[in-house]
């Protein structure tokens, strides 16, 4: 029996590009994600449910939600959670994603994230840098110019994701930008949604999230910290580790 159920509440299109972000380093993911549902006027159209998931709902304009949420516009879809998800929900999540990607003939799996840098408050532009799960991704990233992150350690959510969808040998591309590791990053996860727009002509107006960084920074502080909590179950510090081999 599947542990996570995911309820359509709206049609949800076949081969769409399909973005599943988490509460991550830096909150990179959560923000971007969450900005593109707000400035795009994406439709709500479903949610996930789970017996692993906190008993836990949001209220949004006076309606109540689940956490992880689905909304769709176009040929786009995103799935979002609000909250940090605990480490044995991470796997069966994984895992139902990339099942019902393949239900639905998604074009390719797309994740947003950051990479913790030391001196991330020196870096005014943060950079991008991209994984593919397939060489037909990776060649995609190349002819649009993101780098490819050619060395290191990837772990907690985005990596099962990963792993799950090169299983199946689908097309699966994550955008990690030099982030905070303690705080929220919206700096970040501007460049993770220029780079985005760019590849993908997603038309996005991205002036309000750089104006109001500030605010934002602030408003995320408590998810932040209890991201960082999932962070010492969620095997995170391998991310730290130098790979065997540098190039």
């Amino acid at each position: 029996m599947e542990k996570i159920t995911i309820v359509e509440e709206e049609q949800i299109p076949s081969n769409a590009i399909l973005i599943n972000c988490l509460p991550d380093v830096g909150l990179v993911g959560a923000i971007a994600s969450s900005y593109l549902v707000e400035k795009l006027e994406m439709n709500y159209s479903g949610y996930l449910d789970s017996i692993l998931f906190p008993p836990i709902i949001v209220l949004h304009k006076e309606r109540p939600l689940s956490p992880v949420r689905i909304y769709t516009k176009g040929d786009l879809v995103v799935v979002l959670s609000e909250i940090p998800l605990p480490l044995d929900a991470l796997r069966h999540l994984a895992t139902k994603i990339v099942k019902w990607a393949e239900e639905k003939s998604v074009k390719t799996v797309i994740t947003f994230g950051g990479i913790p840098v030391p001196n991330r408050i020196d870096i005014e532009k943060p950079k991008v840098y991209g994984i593919g799960a397939t060489e037909e991704d990776r060649e995609f990233l190349r002819k649009n110019n993101v780098k490819l992150l050619k060395e290191g350690f990837m772990a907690g959510y985005y990596a099962l994701l990963l792993k799950e969808r090169m299983k199946k040998k689908g097309s699966c591309i994550a955008l990690l930008a030099e982030s905070h590791l303690q705080y929220p990053d919206p700096g970040a996860a501007v460049s993770v949604l220029e780079v985005f727009s760019k590849i993908y002509d997603v038309k996005v107006d991205l002036g309000p999230l750089i104006e109001q960084s500030e605010e934002y920074r602030i408003k995320l502080k408590e998810l932040m910290k209890r991201t960082l909590e999932t962070f010492r179950h969620a095997q995170k510090s391998y991310e730290y580790t130098p790979p065997l081999t540098y190039v």
